[in-house]
């Protein structure tokens, strides 16, 4: 009979195919309890450095592992690869029994399998031009933005163009709130139907300023897609509708609605002059909230003395929250939005010409809960909200919009048990205590779109490793000077390395460790042993696999 903390493959299929429980009586399951452990004894054990490339930037794969996505080099077209499986490199790969294939093996063998390799694992299935050359040269594609809607069958992608356009005085009428001290451009999003190798449907927004890195400013829950436009302070919702068409639902911002705006902007120009350096502009309809709420908040207290002291904070800080900007939000639901306020940044604050400028103003942040539909602020937390940081901790797979085609979520404090230890203890490592944890740990929300990857081999269940090199959140991060190492989490057994290549520049000649600018970003597959990661340094870009091999051997 086989333990709870077995490691042999044999072991895991019997359990997936009876359903066994370790310790139990055979009881129904679900599936992905039995997978859990599987993965376990099927690794990423082999690291083939270096590989040849195409002449493109890989972006990530598609929810159900089926294509990878890349810009082309010009980026200014979608390059989609059809993924071929681990299975099919396996006779590539049959003769190695060493962890890595390293860069500097220039052996006729390993040459053969980094030629080889991506064509084998890849075969390319569209280009699909998104940009056409009657456009301006200065549109290109971000390649850090992509979001995936319809369980993957569209992909939402953008280009950019322009950077020297000024604001025009509408717009400060317009938008009480406006942002100028930001370039502008043009937008263009692009719906692509994956399914169809073919663009779905496009939305320009000209002259504006969103900002896009990791998909910082787009929010998708469902059908609904939330646009922050940093420089007119308002949110564009819009709606995928059953013919793969962005339908415009209405702006959030300046105004309730579209309804709302067409009234004052009527009654505007009935009652008001030309735009000029003596108009007065109203706050806008977010603002306007706000401040009711936190001014109602301050006469609901229970005694007078608390009271004194909550309308005190409020006519002190009336003027920094009719200054201050969103900077981030996102969907908690298809009616419920999650912003973050924070101070304005100028060159002449108005804190400083007054002299009052301390460490609250210095880093005041506002999180603000709004029901789009009844217009409505339903709740207000500081910067260092002890009740925002526990929302966080037990309800983190709720802000980050967890529905996937995985068998199971990126690991959270909400959804590990070790995770959640290790994310208490770095909240007691503070010396401030909970309200400094608060402090650091808030900025983390809102969360933005699509910036977990949710594989096996990340689950803190499973696995046991230094999540300063590597984690589910897709950003770049530093090379460290060792291999990554997964060991078992409850038996402590090494069971794979990740093998980086190291710059050989007077970083490493001198001991002084690894340049802090070369980078590693990881492509991980949604659910077969296989990830790729990609190496910035100063002068190039490195390709590595990671992939299972029957033949690898891992040494203690």
């Amino acid at each position: 009979m086989f333990t709870k903390n077995s490691q042999n493959l044999q072991h895991h299929l019997w359990a997936r195919e009876t359903n066994w429980r370790f310790g139990h009586h055979p009881v129904a399951q679900p599936a992905h309890y039995y997978k859990r452990n599987f993965y376990k004894s099927i690794t990423p054990r082999l690291t083939i450095q270096n590989v040849d490339k195409p002449l493109a930037f890989l972006r990530k794969f598609t929810p159900d592992g089926s294509m990878l996505l890349a810009f082309a080099y010009e980026q200014r077209a979608l390059e989609v690869y059809q993924y071929q499986g681990v299975g099919r490199v396996a006779h590539l790969l049959s003769s190695q029994k060493s962890e890595c294939i390293t860069a500097a093996d220039h052996s006729l063998d390993s040459l053969h399998i980094r030629q080889q390799l991506f064509n084998a694992l890849f075969k390319k299935k569209y280009t699909i031009q998104l940009i056409n050359a009657s456009w301006s040269t200065r549109h290109v594609l971000d390649r850090e933005f992509s979001i995936f809607l319809e369980n993957g069958r569209y992909v939402l992608l953008v280009s950019v163009a322009g950077g020297a356009i000024l604001p025009s005085y509408q717009a400060y009428q317009e938008y009480p709130d406006l942002f100028d001290d930001a370039n502008l451009y043009d937008y263009t999003f692009h719906l692509v139907d994956l399914h169809k190798g073919c663009i779905s449907d496009t939305l320009r927004m000209e002259h504006d300023f969103i900002v896009l890195s990791h998909n910082h400013s787009v929010s998708v829950y469902g059908r609904t897609i939330a646009i922050l436009s940093t420089y007119r302070q308002c949110i564009e919702l819009l709606e995928l509708d059953m013919e793969g068409k962005l339908q415009r639902l209405y702006t959030v911002g300046p105004y309730g609605s579209n309804l709302d705006r067409d009234q004052i902007l009527a009654h505007q120009q009935m009652t008001t002059s030309t735009l000029d350096h003596t108009h007065s502009v109203p706050l806008s309809h977010f603002k306007q909230k706000i401040l009711a709420f936190i001014y109602n908040w301050a006469l609901e207290a229970p005694t007078e003395c608390e009271r004194k002291e909550k309308l005190k904070f409020f006519y002190k800080n009336f003027g920094l929250v009719e200054r201050m900007l969103i900077m981030k939000m996102q969907l908690i639901d298809s009616e419920h939005i999650l912003m973050r306020y924070e101070k304005r940044q100028s060159q002449m604050p108005l804190e400083m010409l007054e002299g009052t400028v301390d460490s609250v103003t210095k880093n005041f942040k506002l999180y603000v809960f709004y029901n789009i539909t009844e217009q409505k602020v339903l709740t207000i937390f500081g910067q260092n909200s002890v009740n925002m940081l526990l929302m966080l901790r037990n309800f983190c797979d709720e802000f980050r919009n967890v529905r996937s085609l995985y068998s199971w979520h990126a690991s959270s404090p909400s959804n590990n048990v070790y995770f959640r230890e290790s994310f208490d203890n770095d909240l007691k490592s503070f010396p401030g205590g909970i309200r400094e944890a608060a402090a650091r740990a808030n900025p983390t929300l809102p969360i933005s779109a699509q910036n977990f990857s949710a594989i096996p081999y990340l689950d803190y269940s499973l696995f046991n490793y230094d999540h300063r090199f590597i984690s589910a959140l897709e950003r770049p991060r530093l090379i460290g000077m060792e291999p990554i190492r997964f060991r078992d989490r409850i038996t402590n057994i090494l069971k794979f390395r990740v093998h980086l290549e190291h710059s050989s520049d007077t970083w490493q000649e001198y001991g002084m460790g690894t340049n802090p600018r070369d980078l590693v970003t990881f492509i991980f597959h949604p659910y077969e042993p296989f990830f790729i990661s990609i190496q910035k340094f100063i002068s190039r870009y490195v390709l590595n696999f990671h992939i299972y091999n029957t033949n690898t051997k891992v040494e203690p």
